[in-house]
């Protein structure tokens, strides 16, 4: 009886040794061979519900010269890469773009005077999610360039830092610290909003809709080039109104835009992202700015005559000459006048009856004395005097001196920049002499 007790509980624990040298033997025996490596491929959508059309520009350009001048004076919070569409685009059309400053911190005083010298040559100016705001007088500066007719372009992104309202506000212009966002419609993220309404204008020609993943709302004086449906609201903003992501400042060539993503890749491919890419590349490079004596030597577009009242000036026409051709401009000296080119005029006092109707335009006398509308008469000696005359998209320069010596001395204060300290007007410059100088009279001049 004792014995089958015993096997009958020794058996259940035989038994369970048993399966289980089997089974390690069965299994175990050989050690762990992993199962072989799949190769699974990865897609890397570029965005995350719309296919990208065709990065090409939609348009036809028109091609011609200028230049688009980036600001990265104020530790700009982008990097020239990501301009590859815009740059694309606006060269097409023949222009340059250059960036203004290396994105470093610098002081107001040096982006002060680079900007200053940067405005003189461009046609157009890109300011873009500055991260250093825009001191009062870099802003006077920006607003005398789009009065001269200077195409400016502001551009902001709530998902980047940027005081862009510190130029802003000269043109009638609040960019909102919002985002704008749709839970109704959108694209996989309620920040990646769609636009379908446009206001008619040649900046939203040809767009039926385009995405922006990462919008903010402007406030402008002007009007709204572009506006969100009911169903977009703004993150800050209480209003059932609808908001307009880009929009003009309080005149036509101050254009300002909400967004940064939709000109970068791939976004610049969605929609008609790449239609209103071009369409800004076309206002860039549409400029009809006018130039004024102080933004010598660019208010020359083209080959430019150099006329000496003497020939015994060559050496002082050379000198303009090679000095021009730092800046890219082609001068040849003649000794004929020829009115449809641009020309710059070399002479003395004596020689004042061959160019008298440019004096004359400017209200400038020369006799026994220097008499200007905006100074006290001087005498001759030891000055010059510099009128500009524009009229039927020439450029006329007139440079008359006393002597060959104040002459030479009159054309290198021109090429190194010296002649604006003697700016009188926005077309006339008088070096004044020692003996007998005068302050000039329009004290409201801040070029003086």
């Amino acid at each position: 009886m004792i014995l089958r007790l015993t096997l009958l509980v020794l058996l259940p624990i035989v038994t369970g040794l048993a399966a289980f040298g089997a089974a390690y033997f069965l299994f175990y025996s050989r050690g762990y061979e992993p199962p072989p490596q799949v190769e699974v491929p990865l897609h890397y959508p570029t965005s995350p519900g719309l296919l990208p059309r065709a990065a090409t520009d939609l348009t036809t350009p028109q091609v011609q010269s200028g230049l688009l001048l980036v600001d990265a004076l104020h530790s700009n919070a982008f990097v020239i890469d990501e301009l590859l569409s815009i740059q694309t685009r606006v060269s097409g059309r023949g222009y340059d773009m250059r960036l203004l400053g290396g994105f470093e911190p610098l002081d107001e005083a040096s982006r002060l005077q680079m900007l200053e010298a940067g405005l003189r040559g461009a046609d157009s100016f890109a300011v873009i999610l500055p991260r250093n705001g825009f001191g009062p007088r870099e802003a006077a500066l920006v607003e005398r360039f789009v009065q001269k007719g200077g195409k400016l372009l502001l551009v902001s992104d709530p998902g980047r830092p940027h005081q862009i309202n510190s130029l802003a506000e000269s043109f009638g212009l609040k960019f909102q610290p919002d985002y704008l966002y749709n839970q109704v419609e959108h694209d996989l993220n309620f920040s990646n909003i769609f636009i379908r309404d446009f206001q008619p204008d040649a900046l939203t020609a040809g767009l039926d809709s385009i995405t922006l993943y990462g919008a903010g709302s402007i406030q402008s004086t002007g009007s709204g080039l572009a506006f969100t449906d009911l169903n977009t609201v703004s993150s800050l903003l209480e209003s059932t109104d609808r908001h307009s992501p880009i929009a003009w400042g309080d005149r036509r060539n101050v254009l300002s835009i909400a967004d940064f993503t939709f000109m970068t890749p791939p976004q610049d491919a969605l929609l008609d992202n790449g239609k209103l890419l071009s369409n800004i590349a076309d206002y860039l490079t549409t400029s009809e700015r006018s130039y004024e004596l102080t933004d010598f030597p660019h208010l020359y577009s083209g080959d430019v005559d150099i006329l000496l009242a003497d020939p015994s000036f060559v050496s002082i026409g050379l000198n303009l000459k090679n000095g021009l051709a730092a800046y890219g401009l082609s001068a040849e000296i003649s000794g004929v006048e020829d009115i449809s080119r641009d020309t710059a005029f070399l002479g003395l006092y004596d020689d004042v009856a061959e160019v008298s109707q440019y004096l004359q335009a400017a209200g400038v006398r020369v006799d026994d004395t220097l008499g200007t509308p905006f100074a006290l008469e001087l005498g001759l000696e030891g000055t010059a005097v510099t009128v500009l005359d524009q009229n039927q998209d020439r450029q006329v320069l007139v440079v008359l001196a006393d002597t060959p010596e104040t002459l030479t001395s009159a054309v290198s204060r021109l090429l190194g920049g010296a002649f604006r300290g003697d700016l009188v007007s926005d077309s006339l410059g008088v070096l004044k002499g020692s003996a007998g100088a005068q302050r000039p009279l329009d004290t409201n001049n801040p070029r003086q």
